[in-house]
């Protein structure tokens, strides 16, 4: 879901306030030439990564502990291998083909005719087993001597134009020294009583403040949930179908202008319906007592997460491969799978030569009176934004704890891309998320009110959210009950932050 071989966004709060943001995004090569019916994986996807020079680049600026001890746990877990979480082991068998497709996915994700104890058995796969990764342990004590110089200008560097020019790929040793981080294009948002902080594109921070704009203007508060789906499905929409004719997101002040929100508006269709039975979120199963398939839809992807201090300094983090596997190759002296980016995946933007595809990823930080209250982001492709916005307005419009927001029955705008790689939304139509509360009753209220709604019993298919709340004393953190993420004990700090 997330490694060196990928792209990231990151948001960081200062203990001055200041906020700032990082574009660590993967770059199209110089010598990209698209072709006509390009594949989603393989080489040929693969553009520049940017974890490496994002993660330096930050530590250079606000880091304090030696970069090779921070290295270090990582290099361990290479080393000495990790338990497969379920989720973890669906995937590697989901992917097992791929990974017999190439020698460097081969020889680190599955064990080998040796019987060494390098990856996983195949077909066998579960959870449980234990996955070392003795190469990339090698590879990352490399990075931790030497930094993002090792990564984009050493031993590294060759190794992967060389297997790039070997595979018929694209990035050369040029492409990666020529690689730099660039600032996070930072917007905020005033809603309600708080500002919401994000990054606009390449980063989805962009799609977040113009679903939330559209909400600025209703009192979401008093809508029934019923009613509340079919405004945030609108507005999401709304958001998604705007990024046709404004995919690079050029000036920033038109993602926060009143004025698109007020235009927007007028083609919702809202409403009144009548509060309805929810089913109880405190009696849903703990998400660990039961099997589940933890794959959920193909776009259930991408790595969050968030961490803060007691000095308010807070960062949220968002980092992909894009789909499970990225690519699905790795270069076998390095052991890392690189990110797809190039042809089927990315399709909707203009692909050219030092162009970084945006996404759908969105840090966020929330504030009021200049002091942070939360900070989340989400995993999940385009469900996204449509995970951030609906836990935002749970938390914020309807009063509820981080908890219970994160764990509320979500909905995601019905949307598909066309012949032309350019997405299409049906404003009146929706996907529920039956198992997290939806009932038969509000499926039978919104067709009445002539919404085309699709039922949706698998798991982990709305996103995966991961926050921590700032209250008082106190720092505690949550992650998405309908995934396998975890979040620390609350810690009491010494005094209000």
């Amino acid at each position: 879901m997330s490694g060196l071989g990928g792209r990231a966004q990151a948001l960081v709060r200062l203990p001055s306030g200041a906020m700032v943001g990082y574009n660590g995004m993967t770059e199209i090569p110089d010598g990209f030439t698209p072709s006509p019916n390009m594949p989603e994986s393989g080489y040929t996807t693969v553009a520049t990564p940017g974890l490496v020079a994002m993660l330096w680049k930050m530590h250079s600026v606000h880091g304090k502990l030696p970069f090779s001890e921070l290295v270090q746990p990582a290099i361990e877990y290479a080393e000495r291998g990790f338990v497969l979480l379920p989720g973890e082991a669906a995937r590697h068998k989901s992917k097992q083909e791929k990974m017999r497709a190439d020698p460097g996915m081969r020889e680190h994700f599955l064990h080998g005719p040796s019987g060494d104890n390098v990856g996983v058995a195949p077909e066998s796969t579960a959870a449980g087993d234990l996955l070392s990764q003795p190469v990339l342990a090698q590879t990352l004590s490399v990075i931790a001597r030497g930094g993002a110089d090792a990564f984009y200008r050493g031993d590294i560097a060759r190794l992967i134009s060389a297997d790039m020019e070997k595979n018929g790929g694209f990035v050369s040793g040029q492409d990666l020294a020529d690689y730099q981080v660039l600032p996070g294009r930072y917007i905020r948002l005033p809603y309600r009583d708080v500002v919401i902080h994000t990054l606009a594109a390449p980063a989805g921070g962009g799609l977040v403040v113009r679903a939330l704009s559209i909400l600025n203007l209703y009192d979401v508060s008093a809508l029934s949930d019923a009613s509340w789906a079919l405004l945030v499905s609108q507005a999401l929409g709304l958001s998604f179908d705007a990024m046709s004719s404004d995919y690079q997101e050029r000036y920033l002040e038109l993602l926060t202008d009143p004025q698109w929100a007020k235009e927007a508006r007028k083609s919702i269709r809202l409403p009144q319906l009548n509060q309805l039975a929810q089913a109880d979120q405190s009696n849903r199963p703990d998400h660990t007592a039961y099997v589940t398939d933890w794959i959920g839809t193909p776009d259930a992807h991408t790595s969050h997460f968030v961490t803060a201090d007691c000095s308010g300094q807070t960062v949220s983090v968002t980092q992909t491969l894009g789909p499970v596997f990225g690519a699905n190759v790795a270069t076998p002296e390095l052991g890392f799978v690189y990110a797809a980016t190039m042809g089927g995946y990315l399709r909707t933007g203009i692909q050219t030569p030092g162009d970084r595809p945006r996404t759908s990823i969105a840090p966020v930080i929330i504030t009021r009176n200049d002091k942070v209250i939360a900070a989340l982001g989400a995993a999940g492709g385009i469900r996204i934004p449509s995970a951030i916005v609906q836990t935002i307005s749970r938390y914020i419009d309807q009063g509820k704890s981080l908890r219970a927001a994160l764990a509320a029955p979500r909905i995601h705008p019905e949307s598909t891309i066309n012949d032309s790689n350019q997405r299409v939304v049906n404003l009146d139509a929706f996907d529920a998320e039956m198992s997290a509360g939806w009932t038969e009753q509000h499926l039978q209220a919104w067709d009445s009110a002539g919404f085309s709604v699709k039922p949706v019993t698998t798991r982990a298919s709305f996103g995966r959210v991961h926050a921590v709340e700032f209250r008082g004393a106190k720092l505690s953190a949550a992650a998405d009950p309908d995934w396998e993420g975890t979040a620390s004990a609350t810690t009491s700090c010494a005094k209000d932050i």
